[in-house]
């Protein structure tokens, strides 16, 4: 009886360690698949210049300034842009107010 005890108990406790071994995969498997269906949300509900193709997209998720309506806009650009058209193009998007091309300081003539 001993020894069957001692057989059951180690059968046990290799099925307890198959099962941790297999969760910690599935984890890095659910986090891997959480990661493509955000991307894929992403650039569902992301908005821009339709006439872009799609291999020249890029996706980020823009955090809007405080007092907007949104926290955050899921919006695409062209990987070729430079960071200002990006901004005024953002900007525009967000019906944002935008002054960066605009001088503010005053010249005396």
């Amino acid at each position: 009886m001993a020894a069957t005890q001692q057989l059951v108990k180690h059968i046990i406790d290799s099925k307890k360690n198959e099962e941790a071994k297999s969760k910690k995969r599935k984890g890095a498997k659910n986090s891997e698949t959480a990661a493509k269906v955000a991307l894929m949300k992403l650039k569902m509900h992301a908005c821009g210049d339709n006439s872009l193709p799609q291999t020249e997209r890029i996706y980020f998720q823009v955090f809007l300034p405080k007092g907007n309506k949104e926290k955050s806009k899921p919006m695409f650009f062209c990987n070729k842009w430079s960071i200002g058209k990006v901004v005024d193009f953002a900007a525009s998007l967000a019906s944002l107010k935008n002054d960066n091309n605009k001088s503010t300081s005053q010249v005396n003539q």
